[in-house]
């Protein structure tokens, strides 16, 4: 289908005309979940990046909504299974879980979560206080807190509270709003999840210091073991008298009543999120979403599926195509992954010239050229590498970690050079990338200003002037030469061009949301700039100017992913659009 053109195209200070096109969204499998809410019939709501999905029992996708920005960060379903709301970066949303309509939305406080009471009315956490809404009149009342809660969670009945403050947490009856249950806690603590037993009688309260049991009517018990029971574990009761504790696939019974650990380790099959749910449900979320049971946690969930990405942090254009994934290289047009070296935990890739860069955790580096895979030597053990930046020509590549960077050169698979923190005089280094000619390496250190480092002497000069107090985040240079840096002052963000030989920008470009990358085009005329800004997060600006050319994209997720074709005709970013399905846009360049 051909793509519509936006009339949001610029042509500011004389610069010649650039207009985006309507982009062609892509979808690539391997949404991360970890939030569920279950419904009647077997169906459940679940958190799928930025979108929420309701499935059946076999985890087909009954309904899905794309409306928010950001993942999801919150997620319930009322008592009777007709209302599903969820909680985004700057939007909470109810919709009415049959018709998929929505029945009311608006803008959360800072410290917003949310939840449903036994009636169905709506609970949220509001700069400290709990309130109630009634969802037809928007109505809204305090229920407890009184500024001082610091966080919630609701049993999914609705009928108790889990409630932490400064040095204790509660367990409250919402029915009346008091208080059944009591604990100090550690001035020590990093959070508050509670899992309510199925009676509702009891919450298993864990807060990152310790773990206790709150029983109404009752003192407080201590979990054996409880201070190393995480926040990003999972607890899953098996019935009213035993919970399991789970993380990274090992799971460790627990008695409801006492907190003392039964038994020996357990070894599961699944070494993602676990969340029990009515009648035995328990489901597997991370990557992918499948079902266990109770009996058999140890197995394989089944069914387990893949639900549709909201973005893609891996991306080229390899023989013109598209392509995109979640540490991969899917071909967009068929859907078929192609092996462009090591992929096994990728830290970083990077395409230029038509060569993908790619840096796995073990330090290994491969190149992909003209269909062949070429591995590069093995780098210095001491260096954690973690980021890899290339030249504008595909040849070069620098990679760093906070101990250290080195140089290599794709053409002859050779390592250039390599160099130290200490012998750089800097205390660590946040970022690197090569100039166009591959004699030096331009340096963030930790603090200060950006530095070029004369590959051959080592010696290391100022690169680029920045304001006092500023903080750089990214460098790219064109083919041209010209230095694009992104940096912040008091949290600010801008762009500074610098041009070839020079140490002070020409243009300073001022952004209303934080600069998450720059890329250069081929040819080095345009500068793309990627943000945090809700509504046209993606800028376009001519290179020799600094004039806007045009700005676009209501992206579903917050992403760096960043790349131009080699014609410089298309643009791709990693992250669908908000409102509809998609993991990553390919817009049309026309100049």
């Amino acid at each position: 289908m051909r793509t519509l053109l936006l009339s949001v195209a610029l042509t500011l200070g004389g610069a010649s005309a650039l207009t985006l096109s309507k982009p062609a969204v892509y979808t690539v499998p391997g949404a991360d979940s970890h939030l569920a809410a279950f419904l009647p019939g077997g169906q459940v709501a679940v958190d799928a990046d930025n979108a929420v999905m309701i499935l059946d029992q076999n985890l087909k996708t009954v309904r899905a909504w794309y409306g928010l920005q950001g993942a999801v960060q919150a997620l319930s379903a009322s008592p009777d299974g007709t209302r599903v709301a969820a909680l985004g970066r700057d939007r909470w949303v109810v919709w009415d879980a049959r018709t998929g309509q929505e029945v009311r939305s608006g803008t959360p406080e800072y410290d917003t979560t949310l939840a449903f009471a036994a009636d169905g009315a709506l609970l949220m956490l509001n700069d400290g206080t709990l309130t109630r809404m009634d969802l037809q009149s928007g109505q809204t009342t305090d229920v407890l807190g009184d500024g001082e809660a610091y966080d919630v969670r609701v049993s999914a009945d609705g009928t108790l509270a889990a409630v932490i403050y400064e040095d204790r947490v509660d367990l409250v009856a919402l029915a009346d709003a008091q208080v059944i249950a009591s604990s100090a806690i550690s001035d020590e603590w990093d959070g508050l999840e509670a899992t309510f037993s199925p009676d509702a009688q009891a919450a298993v309260i864990r807060t990152g210091s310790e773990t206790l049991i709150l029983r109404g009517g009752a003192e407080a018990t201590e979990v054996e073991g409880g201070e190393d029971l995480s926040l990003d574990g999972s607890v899953v009761f098996l019935n009213d008298a035993q919970f399991l504790y789970a993380e990274y696939g090992d799971g460790q019974l627990f008695d409801a009543q006492t907190g003392e650990a039964i038994g020996e380790t357990l070894e599961l099959d699944s070494f993602d999120t676990l969340v029990g749910g009515p009648g035995g449900q328990v489901l597997s979320l991370g990557g992918s979403v499948g079902r266990l049971t109770l009996d058999a946690l140890d197995a394989p969930a089944r069914p387990q599926v893949k639900l549709p990405s909201g973005n893609t942090w891996t991306g080229a254009f390899i023989g013109g195509v598209p392509h995109a994934g979640l540490g991969e290289f899917i071909n967009l047009k068929t859907g078929k992954g192609l092996n462009v070296g090591n992929r096994d935990r990728l830290y970083a890739a990077e395409t230029q010239g038509g060569q993908v860069w790619t840096l796995n955790g073990s330090g290994a580096v491969n190149v992909y050229r003209a269909g062949k895979i070429v591995k590069l030597p093995a780098l210095s053990s001491k260096v954690d590498f973690e980021t890899l930046h290339t030249s504008p020509d595909g040849r070069y590549a620098a990679l760093s970690g906070y101990e250290g960077l080195a140089l290599l050169d794709g053409q002859t698979a050779k390592i250039v050079a390599q160099f130290t923190a200490a012998q750089l005089k800097v205390e660590d280094i946040h970022d690197a990338l090569p100039t166009t000619d591959g004699k030096a390496v331009l340096v963030i250190p930790h603090e200060g200003n950006p530095l070029r480092l004369d590959v051959k002497t080592g010696k290391t000069q100022a690169a680029v002037k920045l304001p006092a107090d500023a903080s750089s985040d990214e460098l790219q240079q064109s083919r041209g030469g010209t230095l694009a840096v992104a940096y912040s002052v008091d949290d600010a963000p801008f762009v500074a061009l610098v041009k070839p030989g020079a140490t002070t920008a020409f243009r300073t470009l001022k952004f209303t949301a934080d600069v998450r990358a720059l890329r250069f085009s081929p040819d080095g005329k345009l500068l793309a700039v990627l943000t945090n800004d809700a509504k046209n997060a993606l800028h376009v600006f001519d290179t020799a100017s600094g004039t806007l050319l045009a700005r676009a994209g209501q992206f579903s997720l917050r992403t760096n992913l960043l790349t131009w074709s080699d014609t410089g005709t298309q643009l791709m970013v990693g992250a669908g659009q908000v409102g509809q399905p998609g993991s990553v846009s390919v817009y049309d360049v026309k100049r």
